[in-house]
């Protein structure tokens, strides 16, 4: 699944390539899109921004209108500079000159206006992104600390309500560096733990960002980077989405 860095890239591709153009193609070829018959809303509109919050962009356009996108387990975004067009049927086609960008799949694709994005309750419920302007630790902390009251470090860490944007790859990650065990219960964890693995999860984002790829020491690996000890890995929570842990070097 695309993480929040990955999201962020998009929007820094998605404003490159289109911010402040009129799209002079907008289409859903794809009969699967919820967009198919709808996309054309968007033709002659001007992409004011595009923006990422947690794993969701938000692309603004002129007129009061927002494309809402959420690329799940399967989606993608793919740009073309040079004027092609991608084989196959995307679910949504935006083109300016030269410049194109295509969604395939995905778990949400929609318009929206402006006042009724505000009001969504899944974005108004959203943690603090660590890729934002101002990422707010302490309220990451608060949230973590409440909202993952009797959980696990690792299953906590999914929940986008406390902190938007982390994914697998990302938490895994983050708790090898801070040297915490994601089968940890968050309410073990002293104050000084829960600073390092939120920084963690900041450095790890935000270096994946500036480096176009993702640091990666634990997620996937069969022997510990610091140890050379055997990496374990199992499911976890409802999602049971996979954990990798060191047991030597994460208590």
């Amino acid at each position: 699944m695309p993480e929040g860095d990955s999201v962020h890239r998009v929007a820094r591709r998605l404003n490159a390539a289109l911010a402040g153009r009129e799209l002079e193609r907008a289409q859903a070829p794809s009969p699967r899109s919820p967009l198919h018959g709808g996309a054309e809303a968007l033709l002659g509109r001007r992409l004011d921004h595009a923006e990422a919050r947690g794993k969701h962009l938000l692309a603004h356009f002129s007129g009061d209108l927002v494309l809402h996108s959420h690329l799940g387990m399967s989606g993608r975004w793919r740009f073309f500079a040079d004027g092609r067009s991608p084989h196959g049927r995307p679910w949504l086609l935006l083109a300016a000159g030269s410049a194109t960008a295509t969604q395939t799949e995905g778990k949400l694709l929609r318009l929206v206006s402006e006042s009724r994005l505000r009001a969504d309750r899944v974005l108004r419920r959203l943690g603090p992104d660590p890729l934002g302007e101002a990422f707010d630790r302490a309220d990451a902390t608060r949230r973590l600390r409440e909202l993952g009251a009797g959980r696990e470090v690792g299953e906590a860490l999914l929940d986008q309500r406390i902190v938007a944007g982390v994914g697998n790859a990302i938490r895994n990650e983050a708790c090898f560096a801070a040297r915490v065990s994601p089968w940890r219960a968050v309410d073990e964890l002293e104050t000084e733990q829960v600073d390092r693995l939120l920084g963690e999860v900041e450095r790890t984002m935000r270096a994946s960002l500036a480096r176009g790829r993702r640091p990666r020491a634990i997620y996937r690996a069969t022997s510990c980077p610091a140890c050379a000890g055997r990496v374990s890995s199992r499911g976890q929570g409802d999602e049971n989405r996979t954990a990798y842990w060191c047991a030597r070097c994460q208590a």
